[in-house]
């Protein structure tokens, strides 16, 4: 079964691809107090079966989310989004959970990227 594993990974180079990149990120630049969007943006993932949650201070958030797409190299990609008003004070990240990586993966917002 590795010999055959093999043959297909090297015929579909995504099926031996590392765990998915995050990114996340607002929609405008971040002013305290003034509507916006925040987004996780996954990519580069196989196989297709993936949880992404938005975090608000570790507490779950009301999303949206993208079709499922793909790439040329036939890796999968998301992109999940939520209305949110930044303050000085919430912390927003991101969770996602694929079967490629031991434990969730979270990746917070940093407001001056």
């Amino acid at each position: 079964p590795q010999a055959k594993y093999s043959a297909i990974s090297s015929v579909f180079p995504c099926c031996s691809s590392g765990p998915p990149k995050v990114q996340v990120y607002s929609r405008h630049p971040a002013e305290n107090g003034k509507p916006n969007y925040l987004n996780c943006y996954v990519s580069g993932f196989h196989p297709p079966q993936i949880e992404i949650e938005l975090l608000k201070n570790g507490e779950k958030m009301a999303v949206e989310q993208s079709d499922l797409s793909f790439s040329k190299d036939w890796s999968f990609y998301l992109l999940v989004h939520a209305e949110f008003t930044p303050n000085a004070v919430d912390q927003y990240s991101c969770r996602v959970k694929h079967v490629t990586l031991r434990e969730p993966k979270r990746v917070k917002w940093d407001r001056d990227k």
